[in-house]
């Protein structure tokens, strides 16, 4: 009996984990505007409800090295409503650094393009919707 019960538990573990894969499909996020090779970019998915745009407070998350002025980060994700938050860590400390005014002094960028004035933007500034049509975004780094 306790082995039926084990085997059972691998059953459901093993076909949710493959019905979890088989929801999921490929975001290609393309990010534009880098000036500074050999540092650390960080990409991250944010949903409703996440702290949106705290860079440690993402979904899911890409650390990469910057090789060029363009770089491509593929997520896979299910399809939905999410936002996007970058940050260009140029000293490599591992945060977003900002100006005396709370602005960042270190580009980043957001999905939608969105500039932020004098707050950082909502999740409803940056919200797109990845779908079967639309699964693919460009993002320029501010700086």
């Amino acid at each position: 009996m306790k082995l039926a019960t084990i085997a059972l538990g691998l059953v459901l573990a093993f076909g949710a984990h493959g019905q979890q894969a088989v929801n999921t499909k490929k975001l290609s996020v393309k990010i534009t505007n880098i000036q500074n090779k050999g540092k650390t970019l960080y990409v991250g998915i944010y949903r409703a409800g996440d702290e949106f745009p705290e860079f440690s407070r993402y979904w899911k998350n890409s650390k990469v090295i910057t090789t060029g002025s363009e770089m491509i980060v593929e997520f896979d994700i299910p399809y939905g409503d999410y936002a996007v938050a970058i940050s260009h860590d140029l000293n490599g400390n591992g945060k977003l650094d900002k100006n005396f005014f709370g602005y960042p002094s270190e580009p980043f960028g957001f999905s939608n393009n969105f500039k932020p004035k004098l707050s950082s933007p909502d999740f409803s500034d940056c919200k797109f919707t990845f779908s079967q049509q639309s699964n693919s975004l460009t993002i320029k780094l501010i700086d």
